[in-house]
C-alpha cells in the first residue's frame, strides 16, 4: 500500500480504546506506578487520588516550564493514548509470531503468513496516528494557498475572455448596466485588480509558510534549503519523505515516554517487559515505512516515469516520419517533438530524484533492521526493568542518528518548463 493512501484511510482501530483526549501523559504516568495492567485499557484505573504523593511530585515536575513545552507535551500524551492499544495489540501478535506454524490447511488457524499480515496491518494503523504533527499543518496551508493562486489565476484568464467582447461602461445600455452578468471592461479590470492582488497576499503567505515548514522539518531531522523544500512540495515523494519524518520524530518522543513508564513500574517486570514490547513494535513501524517507500518507488513510480519517457520516444519517432514523408505541418510536428523531448528530459531527472531518495532511505533501513534485530533479540532475553529502561534509552538515542535526511533538490529545477513538467507528471502519477 502506497504511503500517501495510508495516510488518508480511516483509524478503525485507534478509536476504540482512547482516553479523555486532554488527559495529561503526566497523570496517565503517575496513574500507573506500581500496576501490572496497562491504565489505558479504560476499564478500571489506578486508584491513585488526585492528590496522592505521585500525582503531586510528577505534577509539581511541569511548574516553571513554557505554555510552548506544556502543549507539546500534552501532544505527545495524547498522541500515546492514541496509540499505545494498537501498540499492545502488535506487540501480543508479535509474541506469539515464533511458535505458530509456518501454514495451515484449517480454516481460521492462525499461522505466520496470517500473523504477518495481521502485524503489517496493525503497523499501517499505528502509522496513521504517528503521522499527526504541526508539519503536516503546515504542509496542507501550502497546499491551500497554492491551490487558491492557481484559481486566481484562471479567474483572471476567464476574465481576460471575457473583456474582449465586454464593452466599456459609457457604450453599455440601460438593460446591459443592471444585468450581473454583463460586466463592464472597467468592471472587469477591477475584476482582475482583485484577483491579482490576492495572488500577491498568498505569495507572501506562501514564503512565509515555506520558511516555517523548513524550520520544522530541520528541527525534526531533515535539512532542507529552498530548492529542497520546493523538490518536496511538487514530487510524488514529497508527501511520504515528510511523514516518514513526522513519523519517526513522534516515535522518537513516544520512546521517551515509554523508557519513563518502564523506570515508573519498578519491579511490575510482566509492564516493564510490557512497555519494551510496545518499542520494539515502534522500530517495526519504522522498518515498515521505509520498505514501503522504497518498495513504491522501484515498483510503482519510476516504472510510470519509464512508461512516460517510452511513449514520448514513440511520439517522436511518428513525428520525425511524418516530417520525412511530408504527411504533415512541420513547424507543429517540430513542436510536438521538442515537447516530447522535454518530457523524456524530466522523466530522467524525476527518475534520477527518486533513485537518490530510495538508495538514502534503503542506507538507513540496514541501521532500522540492525536495530530492530537487536530490539527482538533484547525483548526475548530481558530480565530486569532497570537493564529495559536503559535498552529503551539507547535506541531513543539511536531514533537521532536513524533520520537525518538531506533531502535531493532536482538538478535544473529553476527551469520553468522542467518545473512545469515535473509537476505535470506528479499529478499523473497521484492520480494513478
Amino acid at each position: 500500500m502506497p504511503l500517501l493512501p495510508l495516510m488518508h484511510c480511516q483509524f478503525n482501530r485507534l478509536g476504540r480504546s482512547l482516553l479523555t483526549a486532554g488527559t495529561p501523559l503526566l497523570l496517565l504516568v503517575a496513574g500507573s506506578v506500581g500496576c501490572d495492567r496497562l491504565p489505558y485499557f479504560g476499564s478500571e484505573t489506578s486508584n491513585t487520588s488526585a492528590t496522592s504523593p505521585e500525582v503531586v511530585a510528577v505534577v509539581s515536575e511541569t511548574s516553571g516550564i513554557s505554555a510552548e513545552e506544556d502543549s507539546a507535551k500534552q501532544r505527545i500524551g495524547r498522541l500515546l493514548e492514541a496509540v499505545l492499544p494498537t501498540l499492545e495489540e502488535t506487540r501480543v501478535l508479535v509474541d506469539q509470531h515464533a511458535d505458530l506454524p509456518d501454514s495451515s490447511s484449517i480454516p481460521f488457524r492462525t499461522d505466520k503468513q496470517s500473523n504477518s499480515a495481521a502485524i503489517n496491518e496493525l503497523l499501517d494503523e499505528a502509522i496513521v496516528a504517528l503521522s499527526l504533527s504541526e508539519v503536516s499543518d503546515y504542509r496542507q496551508q501550502i497546499r491551500q494557498a497554492t491551490e487558491a493562486i492557481s484559481q486566481s489565476q484562471e479567474k483572471i484568464a476567464d476574465y481576460r475572455r471575457q473583456r474582449l467582447s465586454a464593452a466599456w461602461a459609457k457604450d453599455q445600455s440601460q438593460l446591459e448596466k443592471v444585468n450581473p452578468f454583463e460586466l463592464s471592461k472597467e468592471a472587469i479590470d477591477e475584476q482582475i485588480k482583485s484577483e491579482q492582488d490576492s495572488i500577491e497576499q498568498q505569495r507572501e503567505q506562501l514564503a512565509a509558510l515555506k520558511k516555517t515548514f523548513a524550520e520544522e522539518l530541520t528541527r525534526i531531522g531533515i535539512e532542507v534549503d529552498e530548492a529542497s523544500v520546493d523538490s518536496l512540495l511538487s514530487s510524488v515523494s514529497g508527501d511520504d519523505i515528510v511523514s516518514m519524518a513526522v513519523v519517526f520524530d513522534n516515535i522518537k518522543q513516544l520512546t521517551t515516554q515509554l523508557q519513563e513508564l518502564t523506570e515508573q513500574s519498578g519491579e511490575a517486570l510482566e509492564t516493564s517487559k510490557r512497555y519494551y514490547g510496545m518499542y520494539v513494535v515502534l522500530v517495526h513501524v519504522m522498518d515498515r515505512i521505509q520498505k514501503t517507500f522504497i518498495r513504491d518507488i522501484n515498483t510503482v513510480y519510476i516504472p510510470k516515469l519509464n512508461g512516460f519517457s517510452d511513449q514520448a520516444t514513440k511520439n517522436i519517432q511518428q513525428a520525425q516520419v511524418l516530417i520525412k514523408a511530408k504527411g504533415g505541418d512541420v513547424e507543429t510536428l517540430r513542436g510536438n517533438i521538442e515537447s516530447n523531448e522535454l518530457t523524456r528530459h524530466t522523466a530522467k531527472l524525476y527518475i534520477e530524484f527518486l533513485e537518490q531518495n530510495a538508495e538514502q532511505i534503503a542506507t538507513e533501513n540496514k541501521r532500522a533492521q540492525k536495530n530492530l534485530a537487536t530490539a527482538m533479540n533484547t525483548y526475548d532475553t530481558v530480565k530486569l526493568s532497570s537493564d529495559v529502561a536503559k535498552l529503551m534509552n539507547s535506541g531513543r538515542r539511536d531514533f537521532d542518528a536513524l533520520m537525518k535526511l538531506k533531502v535531493p533538490s532536482l538538478r535544473e529545477f529553476n527551469n520553468d518548463a522542467i518545473r512545469k513538467e515535473f509537476q505535470r507528471m506528479t499529478g499523473e502519477l497521484r492520480s494513478n
